[in-house]
């Protein structure tokens, strides 16, 4: 499968389960594993820092929430 179709069904598959989501809280859900998977993904690509990235991002969305 090309890398163009592989990233088209996957965007397909996100896509799906985000409209599916009845709530905010299974929106988010949704949005976590897609974030987790593109990290997997990256990671298993050489390039384990978006890893990181994700990391930060979380991180911050904490620390302004938590206050």
């Amino acid at each position: 499968m090309s890398m163009a179709r592989r990233a088209k069904n996957r965007a397909e598959h996100w896509a799906r389960r985000q409209a599916a989501a009845t709530t905010k809280q299974e929106e988010a859900a949704v949005m976590y594993d897609a974030c987790r998977m593109v990290a997997s993904t990256a990671e298993m690509a050489g390039r384990p820092e978006v890893w990181g990235e994700l990391a930060k991002v979380l991180a911050k969305f904490y620390a302004d929430y938590t206050r």
